[in-house]
């Protein structure tokens, strides 16, 4: 547990080899836990580090599920279970994902597998299985301008920053100046904790994602907190907000100059992940949702084009 201010505190897990920082804001009037790990996440590492923080898991006011992945939303029934009384919640466009593994297949997790034949492999699925939890309600969702009273000085906003999941939600702090923002913005990668590079960039909308990064860097903060980045401060917030931006140009031009021939999704994939990042190469196919979030915006825009590939019935391929 990492105390950042008086009555706010990171709590530290761990996925893939990668930090999971998930934010405790401990008011006198509520209290509220953004995100809620992996399905083992809020009995094993969020409450004993609670009850390090002064708190108690039960006495949670509000539990938000910032943006639909595992690592966010897998431990959601773990946690209603400690704290039955807390009122869940996520974003509005995101409800039907939060629930649970199906829900994060359905509209996620799987959405690649009829026009492109990428799917969850037979393992994948096994590990997905054991990070989720069991199907957890959503109690309330939130647009963003919506405010919470956590004591009588101190009151947050809920703010939207899509991008990376169309209801992605943050937390702005104005006693504090600072953003809780969970995966709104990633960078150029992943880092683990050994220090070296473990994944990929996973935004989806395009402009969506562009929109949230200049929001940020305009915003009056002095301190940004994502959930697998270290604690940006100051000018650290615009220098993430440029390389994030930055990573989003760079795939933009390599995606174009590699479709002056047709490529199917797949072959995408595996040709720009190593231009992108020096992360383990099977990594290259989580770029999916990035890379398909650009084709979507280059055939909206009229510059690239789609063709189904005659000798895979429904596998496209683009093309300019």
């Amino acid at each position: 547990m990492q105390r950042l201010f008086e009555n706010v505190f990171i709590i530290k897990g761990e996925i893939g080899g990668r930090p999971l920082q998930l934010t405790y804001l401990k008011g006198t009037e509520a209290s509220m836990l953004l995100d809620t790990g992996c399905a083992n996440d809020p009995q094993q590492v969020i409450a004993p580090q609670i009850r390090e923080a002064g708190g108690n898991i039960g006495d949670l006011t509000w539990i938000l599920s910032t943006h639909p992945d595992l690592d966010h939303i897998g431990g959601n029934y773990a946690a209603k279970q400690l704290a039955p009384q807390a009122l869940l919640a996520c974003g509005d466009a995101d409800r039907r994902i939060c629930t649970g593994l199906d829900g994060l297949l359905k509209y996620r997790y799987d959405i690649y597998r009829a026009d492109h034949q990428i799917f969850p492999t037979g393992d994948q699925l096994a590990r997905m299985n054991a990070l989720a939890g069991p199907p957890q309600p959503i109690d309330v969702t939130f647009r963003g301008g919506e405010h919470l009273r956590l004591a009588p000085d101190w009151e947050v906003e809920v703010i939207a920053v899509p991008g990376h999941a169309k209801g992605h939600l943050a937390i702005y702090d104005p006693v504090h100046k600072a953003l809780y923002g969970a995966d709104a913005i990633h960078g150029s990668v992943y880092m683990g904790l050994d220090g070296t590079a473990k994944f990929c960039p996973t935004y989806a909308d395009i402009d969506d994602y562009l929109s949230t990064i200049q929001l940020i860097e305009h915003m009056p903060i002095t301190t940004y907190v994502g959930c697998h980045w270290p604690v940006k401060k100051d000018g650290q917030i615009a220098e993430f907000c440029a390389e994030s931006r930055n990573f989003v140009d760079k795939a933009d031009a390599l995606l174009l100059s590699l479709l002056r021939k047709p490529h199917t999704l797949r072959e995408i994939c595996e040709q720009l992940g190593p231009q992108l990042g020096e992360w383990p190469r099977p990594v290259d196919m989580e770029l999916v949702s990035a890379l398909d979030g650009h084709i979507k915006r280059g055939l909206a825009r009229g510059k690239l084009q789609a063709n189904v590939r005659t000798d895979s019935p429904r596998l496209l391929e683009f093309v300019q």
